[in-house]
């Protein structure tokens, strides 16, 4: 009998004896070995924190921990829980919270708002509003009683108010306890040099004292918040989404086509003639259009390249980067995995303290560019890394004989901080020599890569290795939810000057001028930056001795907070005065809601003679709360009980606080808080 084939498996162990392969000894199925005492306390501590985070950070997380408990056990999710989150990822939040949350040094007076404050990142519109208003009542209610009280020393003279000691005390006292919120008030840097003054005291005051002015900056802490925390826990990065979450993309695009739909709604009327144009129409033909302005840029960095070939200036290309500790994740290799970079962890800086260390770092490089006599002019665009933090381009000129002492002027201030750190010496600047022709062409990616995405079919980032032309969403939500700026000239003319110039279409300025005057309206008219920038008295002129500047004059209406506020109206040569102005905007126009449509005309086809009734429809309750809804049915027995029949508007008034009279009779009720003072909730609807 022939021996049977052998075993397709694994083959037999060189210390194996035995007839046939199949027969080697495996090792036993026994059971996982389970968990001690203290590792399912770990879990446990690990899990209830877990628990205390917001929804959508919560979320990640419990799923995460879910699947590996179902798919690899209670071993690979205790891994998870204890060694990853806990020990890596959740100290990350808590430096981030800890930065963002109520700074109890500057004041304690706002301690009963800490639970709603810490709760910012999940709070819906109408929670902030209710914040936004109990912060500006109590420092309202502060400085009312701080006038009542100067009044009763000085005998009623209102006089003793705009003192300059008095305001600026009242408003050290009211700035610095909005500090405690994280906020820079108005003229901060003014009142701790001493040089503040009561026009400046009140202005910023009546801000911190505006619920709607708070209202706007919570909501802008609200989206730096949350956005922060999601840099913390790695949701930005090239292994999730670059440049910006995507809570912050679907943000910023909601909040776009919010400001779309109004602008369809609404038209430009003439305040004298009354004529009307489309409001979206005029928008779109402005450079608020990405398109126009992606074009202008252009358009302004073919002019820069052409003076500089003009007079003979070499260009660079600086890219100037931060140090490590800017950024929150680090890689290995060209398009490796983003990991933690512990150096971010004792810092946790945010996209916007990176753009603030570029800016001072810049600052540094041009007072030494000042001090050498170095003459330097061109274009900085800042875009973000993959994880976010900002880095910038540069394209810059310089003449022949200063381009060594430029490049080590970068390069020092560029490696002023942390210069010994592994690749500093090698990311922290790059300088590229441009060829005549080649610098707009090496500027028009990053143009359009922060714009619209224009022309860039084909191409992929470096970064993250995804199209460019899908990267602009994201890099537009980057600066918005940020507020930087992504486009900056520097050393050269005005731009508002040059704006304002072409405007001028057709009409000679020699006359009411001088030839110079229309020569920089000419440049301007024909989209000759180049010739603009010679004009004007070419690169690094200061502005006070530039040709032609913006004229500005006050506005005829005073603003929200009663200040007197300049508007732009025209332009005026610097070498004749401020007096001798040509204006530009010479009509006056405002925003008003667009007519309804006409109705149909009667005709023998709709005049049937049927008559329809429209009765007016209350009000939508769903503007009130589940509680605020049940407090009315409250308030309506009790009105009835004294003889009151309300109707429903009445009660919708009363139990948001206001009062009404009925005859002679004042009535009010007392305001219900139903605030949602922990932010931990299993509600989705409310983060």
């Amino acid at each position: 009998m022939s021996a049977p084939p052998d075993h397709v498996g694994r083959q037999p162990s060189p210390l194996f004896e035995g007839a046939y392969p199949w027969n080697i000894p495996r090792p036993a199925i026994g059971r996982e070995p389970t968990l001690n005492r203290d590792r399912l306390r770990q879990w446990q501590a690990a899990l209830q924190r877990v628990n205390t985070l917001p929804y959508y950070l919560r979320v990640q997380f419990t799923e995460r921990h879910q699947h590996l408990l179902s798919q690899q056990g209670p071993k690979a999710a205790w891994h998870y829980l204890v060694l990853v989150f806990e020990r890596r990822i959740w100290p990350r939040i808590q430096q981030v919270n800890d930065k963002f949350g109520l700074n109890r040094q500057a004041s304690m007076r706002f301690g009963n708002e800490a639970d709603s404050y810490h709760a910012l990142p999940t709070l819906g519109d109408k929670a902030l509003e209710q914040l936004a208003k109990r912060i500006a009542g109590q420092l309202l209610a502060l400085y009312q009683s701080e006038c009542d009280t100067l009044l009763v020393k000085h005998a009623g003279e209102t006089s003793a108010l705009l003192r300059n000691e008095f305001q600026s005390r009242l408003y050290g006292q009211i700035a610095g306890m909005a500090r405690t919120f994280n906020i820079q008030p108005m003229h901060w840097q003014c009142y701790r040099k001493g040089l503040l003054d009561s026009h400046r005291a009140v202005a910023a005051l009546s801000r911190l004292t505006s619920d709607r002015w708070w209202f706007r900056r919570l909501k802008m802490q609200r989206m730096q918040w949350r956005e922060a925390l999601l840099i913390a826990i790695g949701n930005v990065s090239r292994n999730t989404s670059p440049y910006a979450s995507r809570q912050a993309i679907r943000d910023v695009k909601a909040r776009r086509q919010s400001n779309l739909d109004y602008l369809r709604r609404c038209d430009l009327e003439n305040t004298l003639t009354g004529e009307r144009i489309d409001l979206m129409e005029k928008v779109l033909g402005s450079i608020a259009n990405p398109a126009i302005r992606r074009m202008e840029l252009m358009n302004t960095l073919t002019g820069i390249e052409a003076y500089a070939a003009n007079n003979s200036h070499i260009g660079l290309f600086i890219t100037l980067t931060t140090p490590a500790r800017f950024h929150p994740t680090r890689t290995f290799g060209g398009h490796g995995k983003a990991r933690f970079n512990h150096r971010w962890d004792r810092e946790d800086f945010t996209p916007k303290d990176g753009q603030g260390y570029l800016v001072k770092q810049w600052s540094k490089m041009r007072t030494a560019f000042k001090d050498h006599q170095l003459q330097v002019y061109g274009v900085r665009v800042v875009e973000p890394h993959h994880d976010g933090t900002p880095h910038w381009h540069l394209m810059l000129f310089t003449p022949q004989p200063h381009r060594q002492q430029v490049i080590n002027i970068l390069r020092r201030y560029a490696l002023q901080q942390d210069a010994g750190e592994p690749g500093a010496q090698e990311n922290r600047l790059h300088c590229k020599h441009l060829n005549r022709g080649g610098a707009t062409a090496y500027m028009a990616k990053y143009v359009a890569k922060n714009l619209d995405g224009y022309a860039l079919e084909g191409e992929r980032d470096h970064e993250t290795g995804t199209p460019l032309s899908e990267t602009a969403n994201a890099v537009s939500a980057w600066a918005s939810t940020w507020r930087i700026p992504q486009f900056h000239p520097f050393g050269l003319p005005s731009i508002g000057a040059y704006r304002e110039c072409r405007r001028i279409r057709g009409h000679s300025l020699s006359q009411q001028f001088d030839e110079r005057t229309e020569a920089v309206r000419a440049a301007a008219d024909a989209g000759d930056f180049a010739g603009y920038i010679n004009a004007q008295g070419g690169a690094n002129v200061p502005r006070s001795q530039q040709w032609v500047r913006v004229a500005r004059d006050d506005a005829p209406t005073l603003n929200s907070y009663d200040e007197r506020v300049q508007k732009v109206v025209g332009i005026y040569a610097s070498h004749l005065g401020p007096d001798r102005v040509y204006r530009t905007r010479t009509l006056q126009w405002r925003i008003v809601a667009k007519n309804s449509e006409p109705a149909t005309p009667w005709s023998s086809a709709n005049n049937c003679g049927s008559l329809s009734i429209n009765r007016p429809k209350p009000a939508p309750s769903a503007r009130l709360t589940p509680a605020q809804q049940q407090r009315c049915l409250t308030i309506a027995r009790d009105l009835r009980q004294i003889g009151i029949d309300p109707e429903r508007w009445q009660l919708e008034v009363l139990v948001r606080g206001g009062k009404i009279h009925f005859g002679e009779q004042l009535v009010q009720f007392p305001l219900i808080n139903d605030w949602p003072y922990f932010y931990c909730t299993n509600d989705k609807s409310n983060h």
